[in-house]
C-alpha cells in the first residue's frame, strides 16, 4: 500500500480532515506526504482519510482500489503507483545480489543500466528504421561466433555477418537451434526416400540428448513433435558416451545434442568424441545427422580452457552451437545467442 503519512504543515485546510496527534508528529515529521511535484491542492482530490490502531494516516485513494492490478483499469494509474507496487512485489523476493543458484549475472555497471535503458526504444526487428543498432546485434553475434571457431560463411563480404541471431535467453537459442536440424532432416529425408512435405511430415523425427538436458528441451519435444531419444550418463562422471550415441542414431535423427556444462554439475559432454561417431555412421550409412552444442553453461568457459580437445566449429559435424549470456556472459537476465555454421539451408529470418 502506498501510504503519506503528513505533518501539521502539510496538512489540508478543510476541516472535515482529521490532523494527526501531536505526540505522531515527531515520529512522522520526514516523512512526504505528497508525491514530488505534486502541490497539496493538487493532491487533495485524491486523498482520503485511512485510521489504523494507533495513527490516523493519508494515503492515496489508488492504494484502496481494490483488484488495480489484475485487470485492465478504465483509467490509467498514475506511474508513481505502479512503480510503488512493482517496488512492493520486489521487496518481497529475495535479495538478487545473494542469488547463486540460478545461474543469473545480477551485478551491472552503471553504463550497462544505462545502455540497457537505451535499447527499450530500439525496435531492433525493424532493420530499416534501426540500421545501425542492427549492425550492433551483427557485431556481437560475430564476436561469438569468431570465439567458437566458426568458419567464416561465403557471403560475409556481402552480409558482413555470421550466421547467427541474439535470443531470449538460451531457450530460444535451443528452439531455433532445434527446428534447424528438424528442417535439414527433412529435406534429407524427402530425398533419400522420395517423400513429399506431406509426407515426411507424417514421419516422427527424434533427437538424441542426455537426461542432463536444461527445461527448454521439453518445450521442444512437445511443441515441435519431435521424440527425444535420452541417454542416461554414468553417475560416476554425468557424461554421455560415443558409444551410447552410435547405438542410438537411426533414420529419423535429427541431431544429436551436446551439452557443455549441464546444470547439475556442470560437466562436458564429450563433443570431440561424439563427433567421431556421428561421421562414422553417416558415412556407412549414407546419413545426415549433425550436432547441436548446447553451452548454455559453458559457452563463455571452455573456450578459454586451453586443456580441452576441440569441442566447438573445428570439429565438421558441429552445425550450430549456443549460448546464455545471463550465466557466465556476463550481460544481463534473458540473453542468449545462438550461431550456425553455414547459413545455407536456413530460412531467410532464423539468422537474423
Amino acid at each position: 500500500m502506498h501510504v503519506h503519512f503528513m505533518n501539521d504543515s502539510e496538512g489540508s485546510d478543510d476541516e472535515e480532515h482529521v490532523r494527526e496527534p501531536a505526540s505522531a508528529k515527531s515520529a512522522w515529521s520526514e516523512a512526504p506526504c505528497v508525491p514530488r511535484g505534486m502541490s497539496d491542492a493538487e493532491m487533495r482530490p485524491e486523498t482520503r482519510m485511512m485510521r489504523g490502531e494507533d495513527l490516523p494516516y493519508w494515503a492515496s485513494h489508488w492504494a484502496g482500489t481494490k483488484g488495480a492490478f489484475t485487470k485492465i483499469p478504465r483509467h490509467g494509474l498514475p506511474p508513481m503507483y505502479c512503480k510503488q507496487q512493482i517496488d512492493d512485489y520486489h521487496s518481497m523476493d529475495f535479495n538478487e545480489r545473494l542469488n547463486t543458484s540460478s545461474y543469473v549475472n545480477v551485478v551491472f555497471e552503471p553504463e550497462e543500466e544505462q545502455v540497457a535503458l537505451m535499447g527499450m526504444k530500439i525496435n531492433l526487428a525493424d532493420q530499416t528504421v534501426y540500421p545501425n543498432s542492427f549492425k550492433l546485434h551483427n557485431d556481437v553475434v560475430n564476436m561469438i561466433a569468431r570465439l567458437w571457431k566458426c568458419p567464416k560463411p561465403s557471403d560475409f563480404a556481402e552480409t558482413e555477418a555470421y550466421a547467427g541471431a541474439g535470443t531470449v535467453g538460451s531457450t530460444e537459442a535451443c528452439l531455433l537451434a532445434g527446428l534447424t536440424l528438424k528442417f535439414r532432416w527433412r529435406k534429407w529425408y524427402m530425398d533419400r526416400f522420395g517423400c513429399n512435405e506431406d509426407e515426411v511430415r507424417g514421419v516422427y523425427p527424434n533427437l538424441i540428448i542426455s537426461t542432463q538436458f536444461q527445461a527448454c528441451w521439453e518445450k521442444f519435444f512437445k511443441y515441435f513433435d519431435v521424440k527425444p531419444i535420452l541417454i542416461t550418463p554414468s553417475s560416476k562422471d554425468f557424461k554421455i558416451t560415443a558409444a551410447q550415441v552410435k547405438e542410438a542414431i537411426d533414420d529419423k535423427t535429427i541431431g544429436v545434442v551436446c551439452i557443455m556444462g549441464n546444470h547439475y554439475g556442470g560437466q562436458y559432454d564429450p563433443v570431440w568424441d561424439i563427433d567421431k561417431v556421428v561421421e562414422e555412421v553417416n558415412k556407412a550409412k549414407n546419413y545426415s545427422v549433425g550436432i547441436h552444442v548446447d553451452a548454455a553453461s559453458g559457452g563463455f568457459i571452455a573456450p578459454f580452457q586451453a586443456e580441452l580437445p576441440p569441442w566447438d566449429f573445428r570439429l565438421k559435424n558441429v552445425l550450430s552451437i549456443s549460448a546464455s549470456g545471463h550465466k557466465f556472459g556476463n550481460s544481463c537476465c534473458g540473453t542468449g545467442w545462438v550461431v550456425w555454421r553455414q547459413r545455407e539451408g536456413l530460412s531467410e529470418h532464423v539468422a537474423i
